[in-house]
């Protein structure tokens, strides 16, 4: 039965996400490096949003849980949704460990200040190998998967930032 639901992913359904664009006081942004990206491959934090929960309190819930800390504060929603599928072996990893799968990701994207230090941020080992402050220009250099960066500006513009 599962390989019938990865051979035929039109069937999947898309993952409820959130992710942040978070700036810090110097208006660098924040990526991070999941543990199970290439060494080359970031995004920005977040993650899914579970059954019944607003997207704002997704996104802080999975603010602190990745990165230790609860000093963001929420800006501004942005306009634009973003919507990608998940390459066959994503699927495929994807149910062997956890059990259940998506065809991709549909993400509610939001602006937010980290209003810490940056010495508070103590990222989760198992999620995360590693965050960077980076300025908008540079996102170039870090945003490898298909339409990421295309997305990122255009999320960035709409923010007028």
């Amino acid at each position: 039965m599962k390989q019938n639901t990865i051979s035929n992913s039109s069937k999947l359904k898309y993952r409820n996400g959130v992710i942040g664009l978070i700036l810090n006081k110097d208006k660098r942004i924040l990526i991070v490096q999941s543990v199970d990206y290439g060494k080359n491959e970031w995004r920005f934090p977040g993650g899914g949003i579970e059954a019944g929960e607003l997207s704002k309190n997704a996104l802080l819930r999975e603010l602190l849980e990745e990165l230790g800390t609860n000093k963001f504060e929420i800006i501004k929603k942005s306009d634009v949704v973003i919507k990608y599928d998940w390459p066959l072996e994503v699927i495929k990893k994807r149910l062997i460990d956890k059990g259940k799968t998506y065809k991709g990701q549909i993400q509610i994207q939001y602006l937010v200040n980290f209003v810490g230090n940056l010495d508070e941020i103590k990222i989760t080992k198992k999620e995360l190998r590693k965050i960077k402050w980076v300025s908008f220009r540079d996102l170039k250099l870090y945003f490898k998967f298909p339409g990421q960066l295309e997305n990122a500006r255009k999320t960035i513009e709409g923010f007028g930032l």
